[in-house]
């Protein structure tokens, strides 16, 4: 909770948006321990990832923008249009010519023609990424993700597009609506957390909220609201809707660097542990619809992984860069 607070403050200050006061409380709390200095560095990343600058400062800007960078603990340069991506995104952010993404004063007015282009975040299997969006908004991005979103995104409506899957924590807005489109299914809010999975090849879509109210529609119909705790499973091709109370923390575990599985099918395993590892998968045909697993994984090796699948069920596999094998072994 009290990192989640200064995650907000950070933000804001990013924004430029923060008092000589709440300045002073962020530099104190930076100083108070090496994790919250990590915590700065990385969101100052995610923030510039999707937040690129050309040189149109303002003098207080600059100061506010040196005041930031003694904060960080590597040396920093003042970029124009040209993206450095650090270490924490692992993420390829595709500004398109027409539509680069130039951050305007709030009496500045866009061009239509601006309005209309596109930012994308591509996210590579076997990594994960954190971004900022121009209202705070956090999200927080799977492996295999794609987010789009409009240079006109912090105008009148905030709305996104995901392939993938992504936990959203929404900056609080009555006036403007967060909308995420999924592709026949919109996820609406104002300001909420929640976990949007929407990878093509699962051809389901699946949204669990963590806190607040989302609300699911469907070409201008809402099917249903889901509050803290509620999932929503919807196949595609069907109009038939899944209605559940999930252990949130179990959905978002990827968020931290974890995946749990509870009775979870061989078939359903692989395709999360292919984005997980980046590999290719390829299962023996009468292994399937036949196993399930219950299990964590933290900062196991693919290799150690299936080792331990070895020892629940009698297989063997192959490692063939990034191809793997999975059979029944001999004695099998």
């Amino acid at each position: 909770m009290v990192e989640n607070i200064y995650r907000k403050l950070i933000i804001r200050e990013l924004k430029g948006e923060v008092s000589t006061e709440e300045a002073q409380i962020i530099d104190k709390w930076i100083k108070e321990s090496p994790e919250n200095q990590k915590l700065y560095n990385e969101l100052w990343s995610a923030f510039q990832l999707t937040s690129p600058d050309v040189e149109l400062f303002i003098p207080d800007k600059e100061i506010a923008w040196a005041n930031i960078s003694n904060k960080i603990s590597v040396p920093l340069k003042r970029r124009s249009l040209i993206i450095q991506l650090s270490s924490i995104a692992a993420a390829a952010v595709i500004f398109f010519l027409i539509g680069f993404a130039i951050r305007y004063s709030t009496t500045e007015k866009l061009p239509s023609s601006f309005l209309n282009q596109y930012s994308t975040v591509v996210v590579p299997e076997g990594q994960k990424s954190m971004i900022i969006l121009p209202d705070g908004s956090q999200v927080w991005l799977n492996s295999g993700t794609v987010l789009k979103y409009k240079s006109s995104f912090n105008s009148q409506i905030r709305e996104v597009e995901i392939t993938g899957e992504g936990y959203f924590e929404v900056t609080k807005d009555n006036s403007r609506m967060f909308r995420v489109n999924t592709g026949n299914v919109s996820v609406e809010v104002y300001g909420t957390a929640f976990n949007i999975r929407n990878y093509k090849e699962d051809k389901k879509l699946e949204v669990t909220v963590e806190r607040g109210r989302v609300g699911l529609v469907k070409e201008g119909n809402k099917l249903t609201e889901l509050t803290k705790g509620g999932q929503a499973l919807i196949n595609e091709g069907s109009d038939e809707m899944l209605l559940s109370n999930v252990k949130v923390d179990v959905v978002t575990a990827w968020r931290n660097n974890e995946l749990i599985f509870n009775a979870t099918p061989l078939e359903e395993l692989t395709k999360y542990l292919e984005r997980w590892y980046g590999v290719n998968i390829t299962i023996e045909e009468k292994m399937k619809k036949k196993h399930n697993y219950t299990f964590k994984v933290k900062t196991e090796s693919l290799r150690e992984l299936l080792e331990l699948l070895k020892v629940i069920t009698p297989l063997q596999y192959k490692i063939d860069g990034k191809n793997v094998t999975i059979r029944y072994s001999n004695q099998g």
